[in-house]
């Protein structure tokens, strides 16, 4: 069915064809003028269709604002609640309340969410094995990784991916989901599971050198589980797309040789990603600072949208909507590191007013911040970014 807006673009060429031959044609001129002058109003979507349009490359109502949400302080001045684990009920709430279209949680066994709560100082490992000390919400840093030689490997066993406990946080979320928010299921992405938690950065490149094919068996396991997991999320419903976080740059440069990440960790991230898109679900990457060199190979994995076109390491909002459009959605590019950490509220309306210069004719495009929402920023700040996204992103202005 053709919506309003096609309906009265139509209806504007009808009668101006019409007005060059009908006797009345002169006052049928002047209505077709009239209806030319009068703006185009887009019917007001829902979060999740509005989140899903713009991630498909197509243009919705506004643009769709979608950030992680990793500020208790901000839960606590907006619903009066500090959260002890990630409570996805309560993020959702918030969301909601805070008129942003997605909200993001991730699969239990996600490493470093906290599963359950500790003390601050506390010692403990999670179901993968993996150490860390209580230092902080939602995310921890680990602290030790359990694999360390091939002898540690055959003797690992994986967590099961069909665990009672797997959905519990996707389960509580998409039941408080009473706005329509489109719902992002987190997993992580083999190479952040390779560097970060299975094994350290170290012990990675060593293993690259002296026994690749252990890199190898690592990943096709760790691609197996994620992708059961993700089957699991299809049966569960009310879920719109699986973010992957695999972060592959730090600020200055790639965490790892071109080479090295194309050899060893393109194709496990493709099979990951071909794999949930089967599913039929679209495919959002997390990765976080100086990717650009290897951000061909990730588009071509098949992805939907990258997010979050870091400021700090050269992310060029109009270079990556030029060069993939059509292709991918970028998602952020608003500096969480400094204009929303230390600038004023203009200076945040003014960020997001050059992102949306820039992205958002065309459609295709998500705001967001250049990383999370995080305690470190003014509630100002929030809300001049929040407010500034609905006031700017409005198409048909």
């Amino acid at each position: 069915m053709p919506l309003p807006c096609q309906v009265l673009r139509d209806t504007r060429t009808l009668l101006a064809k019409i007005a060059s031959t009908h006797p009345k044609g002169v006052d049928l001129a002047l209505r077709a003028k009239r209806l030319r002058a009068r703006p185009v109003r887009r019917l007001r979507m829902k979060p999740r269709e509005r989140f899903l349009t713009a991630l498909t490359g197509g243009t919705p109502d506004r643009v769709p604002i979608g950030d992680y949400m990793f500020s208790n302080n901000l839960c606590e001045r907006v619903l009066n609640h500090r959260q002890v684990l990630y409570e996805a009920d309560k993020q959702v709430e918030l969301a909601t309340k805070l008129g942003l279209d997605c909200m993001w949680m991730g699969i239990n066994g996600f490493c470093g969410l906290e599963e359950e709560a500790h003390a601050e100082g506390t010692k403990y490992q999670d179901e993968w094995g993996v150490s860390y000390i209580k230092n902080g919400w939602p995310i921890m840093a680990q602290t030790d990784t359990p694999i360390k030689t091939r002898a540690d490997w055959e003797k690992y066993k994986m967590p099961s991916a069909t665990a009672p406990h797997r959905f519990n946080m996707l389960r509580a979320g998409v039941k408080a989901n009473s706005g329509d928010l489109a719902i992002k299921a987190g997993v992580l992405g083999p190479f952040t599971m390779m560097y970060w938690y299975l094994m350290d950065i170290e012990t990675l490149a060593f293993t690259i050198h002296d026994d690749p094919e252990l890199v190898r068996e690592m990943c096709d396991a760790f691609v197996k589980y994620t992708l059961e997991t993700v089957r699991g999320v299809v049966d569960l419903g009310g879920v719109s797309v699986v973010e992957i976080s695999d972060d592959w740059g730090g600020t200055k440069s790639l965490l790892m040789s071109p080479k090295n990440l194309r050899d060893f960790f393109i194709p496990p991230f493709r099979a990951m990603v071909q794999g949930m898109r089967q599913m039929g679900l679209p495919v959002v990457m997390h990765n976080d600072g100086k990717i650009w060199d290897v951000l061909d190979d990730l588009v071509d994995t098949g992805i939907s949208g990258v997010h979050p076109v870091e400021r700090a390491a050269g992310g060029d909002l109009a270079w990556v909507k030029e060069r993939y459009k059509g292709r991918i959605c970028p998602i952020g590019n608003v500096d969480n590191k400094y204009v929303m950490s230390t600038g004023t509220s203009a200076d945040v309306e003014n960020e997001v007013k050059e992102c949306m210069r820039i992205a958002k004719p065309g459609g295709g495009y998500i705001l967001s911040t250049d990383h999370s929402i995080h305690d470190g920023m003014p509630y100002e700040n929030i809300m001049a970014y929040i407010e500034a996204g609905k006031k700017y992103g409005v198409y048909g202005q």
